[in-house]
């Protein structure tokens, strides 16, 4: 498998061949995750977006999963700003979610992985 340079999954290893020398799965394992040093709170605004919260405090829109790793009470990295609407049952009329003004989002400290 090729990555583009810089992916976050350059480095990933692939799946090991059985005892009998076989591939079990052509795929790569689960790549390794930071665990960047929080040093700032981000308050969610209405029409926030990762790619432009990333630019915000990393100059780069692509390094939004740097937010998703210093977050890692949420399982998806879009619920770090929006309510999924299957998780409000007292309002039935909202059906895409809403977005999660004033809760607070960790953005850590970024550096570069060797």
């Amino acid at each position: 498998m090729a990555f583009f340079k810089g992916s976050d999954y350059a480095l990933t290893p692939l799946f090991e061949p059985d005892a009998r020398g076989e591939t079990v799965f052509r795929g790569l394992r689960a790549r390794r995750l930071r665990h960047p040093e929080a040093v700032l709170e981000h308050t969610v605004a209405l029409r926030d977006r990762l790619d432009s919260v990333a630019q915000e405090y990393f100059a780069e829109s692509r390094d939004w999963r740097w937010l998703a790793e210093a977050n890692p009470d949420v399982l998806f990295p879009e619920d770090l700003l929006w309510s999924p609407a299957a998780t409000e049952p007292e309002d039935p009329s909202v059906e895409m979610g809403h977005a999660r003004v004033g809760r607070v989002v960790i953005v850590p400290r970024r550096r570069e992985v060797p």
